[in-house]
């Protein structure tokens, strides 16, 4: 772009431009070159002020809403809207303004430092005069990328993580070029992809599914898939788009975490194809993409408007905190799944919460009670219901459509109480209808799937019983229903009422 005018030694040159009724400044130095507003891809889990990215000339370019980076009220692009490329260290990024008014030399003596007032995050704190009566207000662009981490050293080739090659790096006298296999596939209006070694099988979105309680928002429920259960991970939510309704969805079965160990299914809108892609048009994550999710590997070009973030399977899910735990505890896991196994058979008592079906070991149900009279008990979790009086012992008496984050309901003929024998306690466990007793082998029942162990407490899932067809019952432990901490304060609280008497 050519600049009209030479600066002299009192005066720099700024690029002016308009964000609604105010004329703003950036610093001539840090000017790439100015254009059209591009297409972008949008990132999930990025900040509003982040547009996505685009691609220019060959070069994945962050694209900025200036207006929300300032707090500005935002407003649709029209013809006259330009992006700034800005160049800092040879890292590039693009921000969207109303209108560019020019390249003006600015003495420094009618360059003011001000007190900032409103919501600019710190990026404004000089003004000049640049005409009668006229402001321009001048943006420290220093403070601006760094707030994004354009001129953060530790951004990097992809290179040492995934072993994909830095465009540029590989001689081009080079014979071969290293090849990947991608599967593609669409999440909302983006294209994300998977190397191909990662996945196991793809297979349609059933129609139903077990819905399992007090799991992250991301995880829909289980499925069985081939003699195995495995559990679904929304995609939409993981990235935090809405769910919308896509038809004819598609489970992509892959393993991930850390080690590639956990067998999960990613639930996407549909499959786009089988690639393979030179590993030299795989470019590394800008910055702010790795903020948003260090799962995203790389950024695969494939046309000007086209590109796929592809993401790295062992470390999709990885940071999720029961995830973390089951690979670490992983072993004593195994062997406790070995253990049961050796058992022939099992007989459950299958019991219903809303729509949905469970089970408890026989062995662990004392008695199977209509709801009496119970006593409610002060200061106690909303999901304890009170307390019962059982021939002549105190009984707390949990609600599971509560506990589990069921709505409310109103107790009729059809609940009951389950009286369950814990390690050291006994509770009743209120719920909605109990169904059959029945016998089940136990190499009908997969062990409990391990991404919905939480937190630092294995899940109160102690597996999933198969009863053949699209039948899976989840097997409960009642004595990981409650948490330690809410274990002890029941005990405490039966304790007292028992010696009130």
């Amino acid at each position: 772009m050519a600049v009209a005018g030479g600066s002299v030694a009192s005066s720099d040159q700024y690029v002016v431009f308009r964000l609604g009724e105010e004329s703003y400044g950036i610093a001539i130095e840090y000017l790439q070159e100015i254009i059209r507003v591009p297409y972008v891809v949008k990132v999930p889990l990025t900040p509003p002020y982040m547009r996505g990215l685009a691609n220019l000339r060959g070069n994945i370019l962050p694209i900025y809403d200036t207006r929300l980076r300032l707090g500005i009220n935002a407003t649709d692009d029209d013809e006259s809207n330009r992006v700034i490329v800005v160049n800092a260290g040879g890292k590039q990024a693009g921000y969207v303004v109303d209108r560019v008014e020019g390249v003006i030399d600015i003495p420094r003596e009618a360059v003011e430092e001000f007190r900032e007032k409103g919501d600019t995050g710190g990026y404004v704190t000089r003004a000049a005069r640049v005409g009668e009566g006229k402001l321009a207000l001048l943006i420290d662009m220093d403070n601006m990328l760094k707030d994004i981490g354009l001129n953060d050293s530790r951004i990097t080739s992809i290179k040492g993580n995934k072993d994909y090659e830095n465009p540029g790096a590989k001689e081009e006298s080079s014979a071969e070029e290293n090849e990947q296999q991608l599967l593609t596939f669409q999440v909302g209006k983006e294209e994300y992809a998977l190397d191909i070694a990662d996945v196991q099988e793809i297979v349609h979105l059933p129609e139903n599914w077990n819905v399992v309680p007090d799991v992250p928002p991301y995880v829909l429920g289980l499925v069985s898939l081939r003699d195995r259960v495995l559990p679904l991970i929304s995609m939409r939510k993981l990235f935090g788009l809405p769910e919308g309704d896509v038809p004819g969805g598609r489970i992509v079965v892959a393993y991930v975490g850390e080690g590639k160990r956990v067998a999960v299914g990613l639930v996407v809108d549909s499959i786009a194809e089988v690639l393979r892609v030179a590993e030299r048009i795989l470019e590394p994550v800008p910055s702010v993409v790795r903020c948003a999710g260090d799962e995203f590997a790389a950024i695969c070009r494939l046309a000007d408007e086209r590109m796929l973030f592809v993401l790295d399977a062992s470390r999709l899910l990885r940071d999720v905190a029961f995830l973390t735990e089951w690979e670490q505890g992983g072993t004593e896991e195994a062997g406790a799944s070995s253990r049961r196994v050796l058992e022939e058979e099992r007989q459950l008592v299958t019991f219903f919460l809303d729509e949905e079906e469970f089970a408890l070991p026989i062995d662990s149900v004392r008695e199977i009670i209509r709801a009496g009279r119970i006593t409610v008990v002060p200061r106690m979790p909303d999901f304890v219901k009170g307390i019962l009086n059982l021939r002549g012992s105190i009984v707390p008496i949990i609600d599971l459509r509560c506990k589990f984050g069921y709505p409310e309901r109103e107790i009729d003929e059809q609940v009951r109480i389950l009286i369950c024998e814990g390690n050291t306690s006994v509770m009743g466990l209120m719920v909605d209808g109990v169904k059959e007793v029945a016998k089940i082998s136990m190499s009908s029942i997969e062990a409990t799937p391990q991404v919905l162990v939480k937190d630092s407490i294995q899940s109160f899932v102690a597996g999933i019983a198969k009863f053949g067809g699209e039948r899976n019952v989840i097997l409960l432990d009642p004595a990981r229903v409650l948490s330690w901490e809410e274990r002890d304060k029941l005990i405490e609280a039966v304790e007292e009422t028992d010696s009130g008497r």
